[in-house]
């Protein structure tokens, strides 16, 4: 339950960015996590984007009754640049807190290659039977929460062919890709403040590279899964698209994530 809840906001950590002594656009959303409509969790991220970089931050934790079963909160930071239409270089950390276990992740990505990347505590032994993570399985990858800022370079921004793309994403212990394609345009939710307008609706599908298990059911019901989507909205002012809104279907129903707070504005 908390990977699939974890997947669905992952689909959404990332579209954040600012640079010093520039002007950049801010965007400001908050999400709340729904399982099946009842709410078990809450979202937050920041993000400065300027021409040359960005920086973003992000944090969730469960909410509802659900913390009376499993408590969880996890936190994100980047930085980083582009060229074009893809993110070339960035610096990602991030932790993450259940009643089980605490983690922590810093990963540096320089020309689309994982250059260092540190896990504590470290992978035990019996991790190990995993699909062992390479040099080639870390070239042309972009970390979690870059993964989703969706830059288009020309043409209409909420054109159908900027759903479809490859996110190569590696998270210092994980290497998949998510496949995105095209499915449908239509208005944003009525509850999210400060947007009101087209969406891309995007089809997600994942694919494991590396770093796991390869007869885990979980990661097999996850590649299996054809029920997944995200919702892009535009940044006003950018060439940026960001996730407004994501499902992902499991066993024991649907985690939507939608935002409540969509707001853009400019900064120095």
């Amino acid at each position: 339950m908390r990977r699939i809840a974890l997947s669905a906001a992952a689909l959404l950590l990332a579209a954040h960015a600012s640079c010093a002594n520039a002007q950049t656009t801010r965007l400001d959303a908050a999400y709340s996590v729904y399982l099946t409509g009842l709410p078990v969790g809450r979202a937050t991220v920041t993000l400065d984007l300027s021409e040359a970089g960005f920086v973003a931050s992000g944090s969730a934790k469960t909410s509802g009754l659900v913390r009376l079963i499993s408590k969880g909160a996890g936190s994100a930071n980047v930085k980083g640049t582009f060229k074009d239409n893809r993110v070339i270089a960035s610096i990602f950390s991030g932790s993450l807190v259940t009643s089980r276990r605490e983690q922590k992740i810093e990963l540096s990505v320089v020309n689309g290659f994982a250059k260092e990347y540190k896990i504590e505590p470290p992978q035990q032994d019996h991790e190990k039977k995993r699909v062992p993570i390479t040099n080639e399985t870390r070239t042309n990858v972009v970390d979690p929460m870059s993964a989703m800022l969706a830059l288009v370079s020309k043409g209409d921004i909420l054109k159908p062919e900027s759903c479809n793309r490859t996110l190569p994403i590696f998270d210092g212990r994980y290497r998949f890709n998510l496949v995105l394609t095209y499915a449908r345009t239509e208005k944003s939710a009525p509850r999210t403040e400060d947007y009101q307008g087209p969406v891309l609706v995007c089809q997600a599908r994942y694919v494991p590279v590396a770093g796991h298990h390869p007869e885990g059911p979980a990661l097999q019901q996850m590649a299996a899964n054809r029920d997944m989507f995200v919702w892009l909205a535009p940044v006003a002012g950018t060439r940026v698209l960001a996730p407004i809104k994501a499902s992902v279907a499991s066993p024991i129903g649907s985690f939507v994530v939608e935002a409540t707070r969509f707001n853009v504005s400019a900064q120095r």
